[in-house]
């Protein structure tokens, strides 16, 4: 609350009434607050933060060194709530030393705001803010009554108002009088003082003596002028003083004695010139400019005059006087430069204060001493401006433009010409005049925005030839503009440069990519191969531009196309290293992979080839991308020749896209399956491969299936495979061919009779006598075996046509009538004995005997036969013909390539024709007596 009476009264009241709260006392800027509690002064805050020190020192309780050593061991920011915790937790000083020191800092601190003239006072009973140093004193222990801090606080006062006269200024300096001695009635503060003294001394350091209180040492001080025993100094001696002060390096102190001397009528220019230069240390420019100028109007001499002013100007004095006091000055002195810097000094002042017919003057002036010719265009430019007149503006600042570039003073020049552009704005040359200056000052961002500026001002019919010059070198300053490459790109397309338009369209695509604008990126890349074809760079640049719209497929083709085309003119290093990179970034491209492969396998790194290979043919295979896939697995079969999975996929890719080659690679994966010793899968690939040639004759594959399936054990299906093969060729009437497979049949089946007897008919029809005769024998004895009289007797029948031994034929007739198992060796051995009997009887003749076995005429002729029997043999011979024709069977499933499982010697072809017969007996082996059923795998 705002109080309503005078401080002593509010402090009597609130004592009176015991109250709790803070009393606020303030004069100016300083202020003081006393804590109460139940009416007594707990704590006293706002005093000099170094008050508190002081205080320990006029109680006595420590001494000035030992405080200064506590001090030392606090940081800068210490308060003296800090210093008094340290000094009680260090036990430096008692508890009842510190009340006593904080009891004096407080009865000085009553004196004093008694002694304010109508202080602000105003009273709280919420405590009001946080305050660390009254806290620390209500913790000591502080509690004072206010009665006995008035009365001694209104005592004081009373004697300081009876003592007033002989109180000095706080800046004079006291000196001692010799003439007068010092009396023994000196109060001992008094003596304290004299112990000290020094002449010259600055009475407010008495006031502030480190042992003792203010009023003390300020009653000590009235005492010593009242005795006579100091005076104070002249004017005079205080300049002096004040000499000493400055050179001795007590700046403060030299300052505060110049100004107390000024204040003593000391007015002189050296004064005031010393208050300067220590004002302006001091932080003070307005004082210091204050009193140069009060030197210079004093100064006699011109050029030290001149220089005090221009200190004056430069500590910020009011410009006006201090110029035109220089203009007159430098014009008496002859010093035309300087004269010529003030009046165009004076011209802007003037200008800013619209005082347009003062800054011309003033310009005039500057013209006539020779100023500069720039400079004082741009200032009459500037006028021009003010009042309006653009055209006059417009031409002195060119001219200022100019004459600045002239004299390289490039940034005035760019200034000037930006006012221009800003009078005259849409002036292309203007634009480029500026521009090309700020480029050359380092201003490449401001001369951008200028031509940007000036270019967006252009009218829409604006001449290209004007326009070329400005976005060339805007392109050239800020490579990121797109739309100026663009513009420049279209430029000269029309003027049917290419390589001029390509090389903009170039950049704008760098600026794009930096920008991060891929899909305008891509059109600009478009463009650029529109015009100068397809590039590989370009490709490769636009692959990577897809890869960030997420267009993968098409970034794949533009890296195939890069690929292809770098490849082509022999960059064969490039394109490995363009497609590992594009692999990396599409590791699902099948088109890519492939295409590495491929250039890895011609670098000879088998691995990598073989890893891109496959994974190509995974790729393209799951895509749908069976061209592809196929070209892989053909590239990995030819790295991997034994690779069965590899070929049945390629087979699978070959079928599925119809390739016309699909018979060679069947044919290939079938060799190889034999090889690697899988007949299973070399099987049934061959049957595949036979039925991929439907009805037509197709001996190889169907030859491979038949070996293929004796190889497997499959003699049954082989039966039927080979006797549909045997009626095939016969049919076309391959003869050799039909001998090969019935022999190799019979190797298989030689107990099959039908098989032998076909292959005897084939050799026989081939002219091969000797081995169809052994072969029509041997189908007897089968046929006999099979229980087949009849076409054993046929067979006969054929036999006896063509064996040379008659004899033995007509025997085994004999035999196979009678019931008797048909043995040739048998036949032959009885047969020789015969001979040999007849050759060793005494010479006798044996009865001739016909070739059945019968005596008969001798055996020196042949047995006339009757017509039964001539009819008997054609019927034989026809049957033998009818056996040799093809028989219908059911078509076999594929085979495998014979070529592959024979061995590698020369073989007489094999015919037959293809019967059916029930399987042979296998256990007994080939009857390799007779010549027949050689296994040729």
């Amino acid at each position: 609350m705002q109080a309503l009476m005078d401080l002593q009264g509010l402090i009597q009241s609130i004592s009176q009434n015991r109250r709790n709260g803070v009393l606020t006392v303030s004069q100016g800027a300083e202020f003081r607050r006393l804590r109460f509690n139940a009416g007594n002064i707990v704590a006293l805050t706002g005093q000099r933060p170094d008050q508190f020190t002081r205080a320990l020192c006029w109680a006595g309780v420590v001494t000035r060194a030992q405080i200064n050593t506590v001090i030392q061991t606090l940081g800068e920011t210490a308060g003296p709530e800090d210093l008094l915790n340290k000094l009680l937790a260090e036990r430096i000083i008692a508890p009842e030393a510190v009340l006593d020191a904080l009891d004096c800092m407080i009865e000085e601190e009553i004196t004093l705001i008694l002694g304010w003239k109508n202080p602000q006072i105003t009273f709280s009973d919420n405590g009001g803010a946080a305050d660390t140093f009254a806290e620390a004193q209500i913790k000591v222990g502080v509690s004072i009554a206010p009665g006995g801090l008035l009365l001694e606080g209104m005592r004081r006062q009373d004697e300081l108002g009876t003592v007033a006269p002989l109180i000095p200024h706080q800046w004079d300096t006291l000196v001692r009088d010799p003439a007068v001695a010092q009396p023994d009635t000196l109060s001992a503060d008094a003596r304290l003082l004299l112990g000290e003294w020094r002449d010259g001394v600055v009475s407010g350091s008495l006031f502030e003596h480190p042992r003792l209180p203010p009023f003390r040492a300020t009653m000590a001080v009235a005492l010593l002028r009242r005795t006579g025993v100091v005076r104070i100094s002249t004017a005079q001696e205080l300049l002096v003083q004040a000499d000493a002060a400055k050179a001795a390096g007590t700046l403060k102190k030299a300052l505060g004695l110049y100004r107390h001397a000024l204040e003593l009528g000391q007015d002189v220019p050296r004064v005031h010139l010393q208050i300067a230069e220590l004002a302006e240390r001091f932080g003070d420019r307005a004082g210091a400019a204050q009193a140069c100028l009060a030197a210079a109007a004093q100064l006699s001499d011109p050029a030290a005059a001149a220089q005090a002013l221009s200190t004056a100007l430069r500590l910020g004095a009011d410009r006006e006087q201090p110029l035109s006091q220089l203009v007159a000055i430098h014009i008496q002195l002859d010093q035309s430069d300087q004269a010529v810097s003030c009046l165009l000094e004076l011209a802007k002042m003037y200008e800013k204060r619209r005082s347009f017919e003062q800054a011309i003057q003033a310009v005039r002036e500057a013209q006539e001493l020779g100023a500069d010719p720039a400079a004082v265009a741009l200032l009459l430019a500037r006028v021009a401006v003010a009042q309006g007149d653009s055209e006059q503006a417009v031409l002195q600042l060119e001219v200022a433009a100019r004459a600045f570039h002239e004299s390289e003073r490039l940034d005035e020049s760019v200034a000037a010409w930006k006012e221009l552009l800003r009078l005259a704005s849409g002036r292309c040359d203007y634009a480029m005049e500026c521009a090309e200056l700020m480029m050359w000052t380092g201003d490449r961002a401001g001369a951008v925005v200028v031509l940007r500026a000036t270019l967006g001002k252009q009218p829409a019919d604006a001449s290209e030839d004007s326009l070329l010059p400005m976005y060339e070198l805007l392109a050239k300053l800020d490579p990121s503009d797109v739309s100026a490459h663009d513009w420049l790109a279209k430029a000269y397309e029309r003027r049917r440069d290419r390589d001029g338009a390509t090389a903009q369209l170039r950049l704008a695509a760098a600026a794009q990519e930096k920008s991060g604008d891929h899909r305008r990126l891509v059109e600009t890349l478009e463009r650029i191969l529109e015009l100068d074809g397809q590039q590989a760079d370009i490709l490769d640049w636009m692959a990577r531009a897809r890869m960030e719209l997420g267009q993968d497929g098409a970034a794949a083709q533009a890296w195939a196309k890069a690929a292809d085309l770098t490849l082509a003119r022999g960059g064969r290093k490039e394109v490995r290293a363009m497609l590992e990179g594009a692999v990396q970034r599409l590791p699902g491209s099948s088109g890519l992979r492939l295409r590495l492969a491929q250039i890895a396998n011609r670098d000879g790194d088998r691995e990598s080839a073989l890893k891109h290979f496959r994974a190509a043919a995974d790729l393209a295979s799951g895509s749908g991308e069976l061209a592809v896939a196929r070209d892989a697995l053909l590239q990995l079969s030819r790295l991997r020749p034994d690779d069965v999975l590899v070929r049945v996929r390629l087979v699978e890719c070959t079928d599925a896209i119809k390739g016309p080659d699909l018979d060679r690679i069947l044919a290939e994966l079938v060799r190889v399956a034999i090889r690697t010793n899988n007949l299973g899968l070399a099987l049934e690939h061959a049957r595949r491969r036979v039925d991929l040639g439907g009805d037509e004759l197709n001996w190889e594959a169907r030859s491979e299936l038949v070996e293929l399936l004796r190889r497997t054990g499959d003699h049954n299906a082989e039966l039927i495979a080979g006797r549909d093969l045997v009626g095939r060729v016969l049919a076309s009437g391959d003869n050799d061919h039909a001998v090969e497979l019935l022999s190799r049949l019979v190797a298989s089946h030689s107990k099959d009779a039908d098989l032998v007897l076909q292959l005897a008919e084939a050799h026989n029809a081939l002219g091969n006598a000797g081995e169809a005769v052994r072969l029509f024998r041997q189908s007897v004895c089968l046929l006999q075996v099979d229980n087949r009289l009849t076409d054993a007797k046929t067979t006969l029948g054929s036999l006896i046509q063509i064996d040379e031994e008659a004899e033995a034929v007509a025997m085994a007739r004999t035999w196979l009538d009678a019931g008797q198992i048909v043995d040739w060796e048998k036949i032959r051995m009885e047969l020789a004995q015969r001979r040999r009997l007849e050759r060793g009887t005494d010479g006798l003749r044996r009865p001739p005997t016909d070739r059945s076995g019968k005596p008969g005429t001798g055996n020196a002729q042949r047995p006339s036969t009757d017509r039964a029997g001539t009819d008997r043999a054609a019927t034989e011979r026809a049957g033998a013909s009818a056996r040799l024709r093809p028989a219908t069977s059911v078509r076999p499933p594929p085979r495998p390539d014979t070529d592959a499982l024979r061995p590698s010697t020369d073989r007489t072809p094999r015919h037959g024709t293809g019967r059916q017969a029930p399987e042979p007996d296998r256990s007994q082996g080939t009857d390799r007596a007779d010549g027949v059923g050689t296994d040729r795998l």
